[in-house]
This record gives structure tokens, C-alpha cells and sequence, in this order.
């Protein structure tokens, strides 16, 4: 986690999508940015970190699994009574002379025996003691969250939501050039993430395939190269590129020899099922290869996020390569295939 000091207490609540992913995308985005952070508690999709300036920013603009967040105001157990008491307590300094709306959302099945609506009328009641505070519904200056979760009742302010309609404007289906068992803008998108470049840096795609890394990659402002050994992808990705008006390098090639050095990230998701190729060689080669290329193109300190079939043990070949394993997360596609996603560093 970065140093330095820490300037507000944020709640994040994170998408239910994967168990794992959406906080470690939150990690790494505070990583990538240079924004000092520490990680207060984490709950049922609900993330606490102390942050430093620019956090909410950085995760509006970047991440895939943050929904929204901001500042949190107050935490409670839960039960009503508890809420309200945290309600009184609360300073609602942020409110004074605005409009605002109150919203409140439950985790999954957590504390059934709380009525939302009545936490949203609290929060209502408590918020107009200030005096010159109002209510509006339709748009007002703050909206003021609760979340019932596992650990109780936490309220924030929303200070950013991410663009959910952006993901579904990019999906695959949707872009000039198409091939089954392309990977979802969101989880292109974490991938990208995960292995902490940012705006500027040199970022490597080596199985670039339709190009949805390169995409979620150049809309984010980053510098974007890939590659693929087979020419139809590699034409198609460049028209699903200019299809968003989007740049990017893309070049013909072998992920084993990769034509570049001083990358700051790689991240890729290399074949090993149906309809893609690999020229005949061995799938457990090929990545072993790609593994042992990657660490010879990036830079020190540099990060590769890819993912593999787990019988095929990719972080021992990323091991054997020379990385160290920063983090692990499994992901089941079907009952006879679970993806295992890495990060290693080199």
C-alpha cells in the first residue's frame, strides 16, 4: 500500500461481479495514480480506505467494478435505532445551504428486518435539522448513500459513480470485427488496471486478438501496442479500434519474441480454447514463452495481469520466468473451465 499521508475516509461499493477482483482493482488504481492510500476494513461490497487527493477521481475515470463512492459520513450497527443515533451524531456541515436526496441500498440478502425506505427517511428527517438543507429528489447538489451490508449500516455522500452505460457501448458484439470468447469490456478493463499502468505509459497487449485490452486501454489515455500470429485478428482489432476512434499500435507477431523493452504494463488473455490458435505448439509452451518475453520487455518494477486455464499452473511459469506473484483470483467460465488470474511483478 502507497506511504504518505491521507486526507478522508472514503466507502467504495464495489460491484458483486467477482469476490475478489473489484478490491484489488481498487488497489491497484490508487497504485497506478501514486495516490497514498491504506485500507481501512473491507466488507460484503463495501470497501473503506483512507485516501489521499485525486482517489475519487482516478476511480470515476478508471475503474470497471467501483460503483460509487465518497466520503463516509457515519457507520452504524445494524438496526434502526443505531442508525438514527448515528444519524444525530453525524456532521452535516456538507449539506448546509444545499439540496440533497437520500438513497439506500442492501448487500445481497444482509439484515432483512431493515426497511430501506426507513433509513432513507432518517437520514431525511436528521439532514433538515440543519435548517437551511432541503430535499430534492430529482437533482440535487449531494445524494447521500446508506448501504446495509455484512458489518452493519455505513452512509457516505457520493462523490463519484462510475459510467456503467460506456462498458455496455463497447461490448463485443457491438463492434465492427467480432470472434467468440472475447473477454467483456469490464473484466479488458480490470485487467488493464491490474497491472497499474496509466495515463502516458506503454502499455502491451502480445494476444491482442479483437482488441479489447488495447480499447480499454487507449480510452484511458494510455499508449497502447499488441500484437497477434494470426492476421485476421490483427486486422480486426484495428478496425474495432478506429470503430471508437481510438490509437493503438498493432502489429503481426509472436507473443515469445516480443519487439518491445521499458514497457510499464502487459496484460493479455493468451489461447487455450476453441476458436483460437496457437500455430500447433503446445498451449503450456506458448505461455511459458509469452511469460519469459514479458520479462524481458518490461521494466523493473513493471506488472503483467493474465489469465490461464489453472491445470496449466501459470504461476509457476511466471515464477520460472523470473516474476514474483503478487496476487491470485479464480474465475469459473464453466463447469469444465476456471480461469486463474495473476498479477506478477517483475
Amino acid at each position: 500500500m502507497a506511504a504518505g499521508g491521507y486526507l478522508n475516509r472514503l466507502a467504495i461499493l464495489l460491484s458483486g461481479e467477482h469476490p475478489t477482483l473489484p478490491f484489488s482493482e481498487v488497489c491497484a488504481v490508487m497504485r497506478a495514480e501514486g495516490i497514498a492510500y491504506r485500507v481501512f476494513a473491507k466488507h460484503d461490497q463495501l470497501l473503506l480506505i483512507d485516501a489521499g487527493g485525486g482517489a475519487t477521481e482516478a476511480l470515476r475515470e478508471r475503474s470497471a467494478y467501483a460503483m460509487e463512492g465518497g466520503r463516509l459520513l457515519a457507520q452504524s450497527q445494524a438496526s434502526i435505532e443505531e442508525f438514527r443515533r448515528a444519524c444525530k451524531e453525524m456532521d452535516w456541515g456538507l449539506i448546509k445551504g444545499r439540496t440533497f436526496g437520500a438513497k439506500a441500498k442492501r448487500v445481497r440478502r444482509h439484515c432483512e428486518h431493515i426497511d430501506t425506505q426507513e433509513l432513507q427517511s432518517i437520514v431525511g428527517e436528521e439532514a433538515t435539522r440543519e435548517g437551511d438543507a432541503k430535499v430534492d429528489l430529482m437533482a440535487p447538489e449531494v445524494w447521500i448513500r446508506s448501504v446495509i451490508t455484512d458489518a452493519g449500516i455505513f452512509t457516505y455522500a457520493i462523490d463519484f459513480a462510475s459510467d456503467r452505460h460506456s462498458f455496455s457501448s463497447r461490448k463485443p458484439k457491438t463492434r465492427p470485427y467480432f470472434h467468440p470468447g472475447v473477454l467483456e469490456p469490464k473484466i479488458a478493463r480490470a485487467f488493464v488496471n491490474l497491472c497499474g499502468v496509466r495515463r502516458g505509459d506503454t502499455f502491451v497487449d502480445p494476444f491482442c486478438g479483437t482488441g479489447g485490452f488495447l480499447i480499454e486501454a487507449a480510452t484511458m489515455g494510455i499508449y497502447a501496442f499488441g500484437m497477434d500470429v494470426d492476421r485476421r485478428m490483427v486486422i480486426g482489432a484495428g478496425k474495432n479500434l478506429k470503430h471508437y476512434n481510438l490509437d493503438a499500435d498493432i502489429v503481426l507477431g509472436d507473443a515469445m519474441a516480443l519487439p518491445v523493452s521499458k514497457a510499464d504494463g502487459i496484460a493479455s488473455d493468451p489461447p487455450y480454447g476453441r476458436g483460437t490458435t496457437t500455430l500447433g505448439q503446445d498451449v503450456r509452451e506458448v505461455i511459458s514463452g509469452f511469460m519469459e518475453s514479458a520479462f524481458d520487455a518490461l521494466k523493473a518494477g513493471g506488472r503483467v495481469c493474465t489469465a490461464s486455464p489453472t491445470e496449466l499452473r501459470p504461476a509457476e511459469l511466471a515464477t520460472s520466468a523470473g516474476f514474483r506473484v503478487v496476487e491470485e483470483h479464480s474465475m469459473r467460465v464453466h463447469k469444465s473451465l476456471t480461469r486463474l488470474i495473476i498479477v506478477v511483478e517483475k
